[in-house]
C-alpha cells in the first residue's frame, strides 16, 4: 500500500492518503484486445479515506518520464492512454474506501508482443481545507504475450523474440535442454550487452518479478548462456540458453523462474523471463 503523510506546523495538523496496491504486474496482455484488469486478475485500485470528511480524488495515467518511477528492465509504455480508469474521479465518504476499475488496450501489431512496459497510475486528492492536495503514484508493470513467430521487429530500444523462454518437463540429471531467443538492438549504434540474473545482490528485489506459482531458481549456475554480446545498431543476435539440473529427487515437481537482465553499457536494459517446469516423475 502506498501512503503519503504530511505534517504542517507545530500544531499537529496532519493529512494522510493511502492507496493500494502500491504496485503490481499484469502478465500476458494481448495486443489488440481490451483487457479488464479486475476481471482478469481481481485487482483494482483502492483509495482509503481515514478522515472525518468526504474527499474527491482525480485519477490519471502517465509515462514514468512524466511522473513516477521506473522498474529495472522495463521500458516505459509508448502511450499512457492505452491504460485508463473506468472513472476519472472517485469520491470517498469519511472512514471508508473507494475503488477504481482499470482497463488496458494495446494496439494490434506483432511489434507489441514480447513487451515489458511500466506505467504510472496517479491518484491526486482535490484540495480541502487549507488548500492541501496530496498525490500518490502506483507503478504498474505490463507484460504482453510472449510469441516466437512474429512478422515485425519488437518495439522499443531493446527487444526480444520471445521475451519468455519455457523449459518444460525437465528431468533432474537428464540431458541438457537448450532453448533460444533473439535479442534486438533497435538503437542506431552498436551496444555491448552483459547478461546476468537479476537481483543476485538483492533477492527481495528479484522476487517482485516472479510469476504466480513460480519460485526463484535456487541455483543460477544451472542455466548457461553467453555473459556478453556485441550487437550492431539495427541488428539482432541469437542467444542460446542451456539448462542442466543435478540428479536430485527433491527437485522434482518444482517450478522456478530466472530473470536474466540484458544490460547495454549505456542506455536502458531489458530482460528475458526463463521458466523451468521440472517433471514430477520419471
Amino acid at each position: 500500500m502506498a501512503v503519503v503523510w504530511l505534517s504542517i506546523g507545530v500544531r499537529a495538523l496532519s493529512v494522510s492518503m493511502k492507496v493500494g496496491p502500491a504496485g503490481f504486474i499484469i502478465h500476458n496482455v494481448k495486443p489488440g484486445k481490451l483487457y479488464d484488469v479486475f476481471k482478469e486478475t481481481g485487482l483494482r485500485l483502492t483509495i482509503y479515506n481515514d478522515s472525518d470528511t468526504t474527499h474527491t480524488y482525480t485519477l490519471s495515467t502517465y509515462r514514468p518520464s512524466q511522473r513516477g518511477t521506473w522498474e529495472t528492465g522495463y521500458l516505459e509504455i509508448p502511450d499512457a492512454t492505452w491504460f485508463w480508469f473506468e472513472n476519472t474521479e472517485v469520491t470517498v465518504s469519511p472512514r471508508s474506501q473507494g475503488h477504481a476499475g482499470l482497463y488496458v488496450k494495446i494496439p494490434g501489431g506483432d511489434k507489441y508482443y514480447n513487451q515489458h512496459w511500466v506505467v504510472t497510475l496517479g491518484v491526486t486528492g482535490k484540495p480541502g481545507a487549507g488548500g492541501i492536495a496530496l498525490a500518490v503514484d502506483v507503478r504498474v508493470q505490463i507484460e504482453t504475450i510472449a510469441r516466437q513467430e512474429v512478422t515485425e521487429r519488437p518495439d522499443g530500444v531493446i527487444g526480444f523474440r520471445p521475451s519468455l523462454v519455457r523449459f518444460e518437463g525437465v528431468n533432474p540429471g537428464g540431458k541438457t535442454m537448450t532453448m533460444k531467443t533473439v535479442i534486438y538492438n533497435n538503437d542506431s549504434r552498436a551496444h555491448t550487452y552483459t547478461i546476468a540474473p537479476l537481483g543476485l545482490d538483492n533477492p527481495a528485489r528479484a522476487s517482485r518479478y516472479l510469476s504466480a506459482s513460480f519460485e526463484r531458481c535456487p541455483d543460477s549456475h544451472w542455466l548457461k548462456y553467453a555473459p556478453r554480446m556485441v550487437i550492431d545498431g539495427g541488428k539482432s543476435a541469437g542467444l542460446s540458453l542451456e539448462l542442466n539440473l543435478p540428479d536430485d529427487v527433491k527437485l522434482r515437481g518444482k517450478k522456478w523462474e530466472e530473470i536474466l537482465l540484458v544490460k547495454p553499457e549505456e542506455g536502458l536494459p531489458g530482460f528475458i523471463r526463463c521458466q523451468v517446469d521440472v517433471a514430477k516423475g520419471r
